[in-house]
C-alpha cells in the first residue's frame, strides 16, 4: 500500500477518527457473504503460540527479551536506548533532576497469548492490560501486538521515575492524596513520541490523548480537577482508565508548556517526594483557586485539539514506528510504501489523529490478492471504537457500519473492476455526516 497524505479541514469537532489499515488474507468471496457479514466471519481460532525461547539483546541501558522478529528487535533495542537517554534529559530539563543511571530489563512478547500466559503466574491482576513494571525485578513486560511503542516508553518511565523516588514497589500509591496523575501523567508525556527519519523523538503530541479529550468534552465527560487531583489507582484501570490517563497527560503537558507553572514543577516534584500531601502542594505551587486553574486549563486543551488548516502526511514514507501493528501480518516500509502481507487475524495498522467533523483522506492502494480496506474510529471509551469500514477488493467495494464486533451491517456495495497488482486511487471524504468514496474517480 502506498499512503499519501491526509486532508484536514478547520470545521467544528464533534468526533475523533481513528484512521486503520487492514488487510486480509481471506478472498473478498469468503470473507463477505452478500447481504451481510461480520468481522468475526474473517478470523479463525487463535492457534496457541509456540514458546519459542527468548532472545536477548543488551543495550546501553536496557536488556531486552523478546520472541519478535531479529530486525525489528535490533531496531527496538535501539529505540529503548535512545528513549531513555532522551528521557532523562528531559526530566533533567522539566524537573530539576540530575540524571540517574537506569537499567532496565523489558521483555517483548510477539502476541498478546503468550503475554497473558506469563501474566498469569508473575502477575495475574494484570492480564488484560497492555503491560506492566514488575518494579521488584526492575522488569518492564509487554507485547508487540496491540501495543504501541508508547506504552513500552510508558512503563520505561515509570522504572526512571522509580529511581527518583525511591520507591519501586509504587508505595507511594497508598499514602492519602498521593498524586497519582502526575506519576501516570508524566509517564505519558515522556512516553508520547514522534518519528524522526529512522528514530524517535520526545516528547510530541499524543493524539490519541487528544482524542479522549476532545470526545470527553463533547460528552460533557471530563473529570473535574479536584478528581483528577485525588484520584485514587482504581480510576486508571477499568471502564475509567482511558479518560484519566488522557487527563494525566493533557495536565503534565499544560504544566510543561506554560511560561509560569512550569518553573513550579521542580518545586512541586520536591513536595511531594518529601512527604507533602498531593492535593495541598498543588495549591502551594500552582494557586488555591482551582476552579480558575481549570478554565485555563481547558482553553488550552480546546486549542490543541483544534483541526489543523493544512494538509497532515499519515505517513513520513521511511517508518510506521508511529502506527500500532493490530493482532499480526507481516508489515514493512520499502520504496516509501507501506507494504503488508495478511494471515487468519485481523491484520491492520492503527493511528490515531486529532478530533474532526469534516475530512478528506485520499491514498492510493495496490491489492495483489485477498481484501483491503480502511477503517473509520472513534477513540472514546463509552463507545464502541470502529463505525466504518470500507472493504475494497477486486471485484466489489463495499461500505460497512459496525455497531459491535458481531453486528456490522452492510451500508452499500458497488461493483468495481480493480484489477490485483496495480495501485488503485482512494478518496474518501466526509463532510456533514456524509461520507463519500471515490475509487480510481468513480463514486
Amino acid at each position: 500500500m502506498r499512503l499519501q497524505s491526509q486532508r484536514y479541514r478547520p470545521w467544528v469537532v464533534t468526533l475523533s477518527v481513528v484512521l486503520t489499515w487492514w488487510i486480509g488474507a481471506t478472498p473478498p468471496s469468503s470473507a463477505y457473504p452478500a447481504g451481510g457479514g461480520s468481522l468475526g466471519s474473517l478470523s479463525s481460532s487463535p492457534k496457541s503460540p509456540t514458546d519459542v525461547p527468548l532472545r536477548t539483546l543488551r543495550g546501553r541501558s536496557v536488556e531486552l527479551r523478546t520472541d519478535t522478529d531479529p530486525r525489528y528487535a535490533k531496531k527496538l533495542q535501539n529505540k529503548l536506548d535512545s528513549f531513555i537517554a532522551q528521557a532523562n534529559t528531559e526530566l533533567t530539563r522539566v524537573l530539576e533532576v540530575p540524571k540517574r543511571a537506569v537499567h532496565t530489563t523489558i521483555i517483548v512478547f510477539e502476541s498478546q497469548q503468550r503475554y497473558q500466559r506469563y501474566a498469569r503466574r508473575h502477575a495475574p491482576a494484570l492480564v488484560n492490560n497492555g503491560g506492566y513494571y514488575d518494579g521488584g525485578g526492575r522488569t518492564v513486560v509487554t507485547y508487540r501486538f496491540n501495543n504501541s511503542m508508547q506504552l513500552f516508553f510508558h512503563e520505561l518511565v515509570h522504572a526512571i521515575m522509580a529511581e527518583h523516588f525511591g520507591d519501586h514497589h509504587f508505595s507511594r500509591y497508598t499514602r492519602r492524596n498521593w498524586p497519582i496523575w502526575f506519576d501516570e501523567g508524566m509517564s505519558e508525556y515522556l512516553g508520547s513520541y514522534a518519528v524522526k527519519g529512522s528514530g524517535i523523538h520526545i516528547p510530541a503530541a499524543n493524539k490519541g490523548k487528544l482524542a479522549y479529550l476532545g470526545n470527553a468534552l463533547r460528552h460533557r465527560a471530563f473529570v473535574p480537577l479536584r478528581s483528577l487531583l485525588t484520584a485514587r489507582p482504581a480510576r486508571f484501570s477499568g471502564a475509567s482508565m482511558n479518560i484519566y490517563y488522557a487527563e494525566s497527560w493533557g495536565l503534565i503537558n499544560y504544566l510543561v508548556n506554560h511560561a509560569v507553572h512550569r518553573s513550579q514543577l521542580p518545586l512541586f516534584f520536591r513536595k511531594i517526594r518529601s512527604g507533602v500531601d498531593g492535593l495541598i502542594a498543588f495549591k502551594e505551587c500552582f494557586g488555591e483557586d482551582l476552579v480558575a486553574f481549570e478554565s485555563s486549563w481547558l482553553v488550552a486543551v480546546k486549542e490543541l485539539i483544534r483541526p489543523p488548516s493544512r494538509p497532515v502526511s499519515l505517513f513520513s514514507g521511511h517508518s510506521i514506528d508511529d502506527w500500532t501493528v493490530h493482532e499480526g501480518g507481516t508489515w514493512r516500509v520499502a520504496d516509501k510504501e507501506i507494504r503488508g502481507h495478511g494471515n487468519t487475524n485481523y491484520n491492520y495498522l492503527i493511528k490515531s489523529e486529532v478530533p474532526m467533523k469534516d475530512f478528506t483522506l485520499e491514498l492510493e492502494m495496490m491489492v495483489e490478492r485477498g481484501t483491503a480496506g480502511l477503517i473509520l474510529g472513534n477513540n472514546y471509551h463509552g463507545e464502541y471504537p470502529y463505525y466504518y469500514l470500507v472493504d475494497v477488493a477486486r471485484d466489489v467495494v463495499m461500505l460497512r457500519r459496525s455497531y459491535t464486533a458481531t453486528r456490522i451491517d452492510p451500508v452499500k456495495q458497488a461493483f468495481a473492476d480493480l484489477p490485483l497488482g496495480k495501485w488503485a486511487r482512494i478518496k474518501l471524504s466526509v463532510i456533514e455526516g456524509h461520507i463519500a468514496l471515490t475509487v480510481n474517480n468513480k463514486e
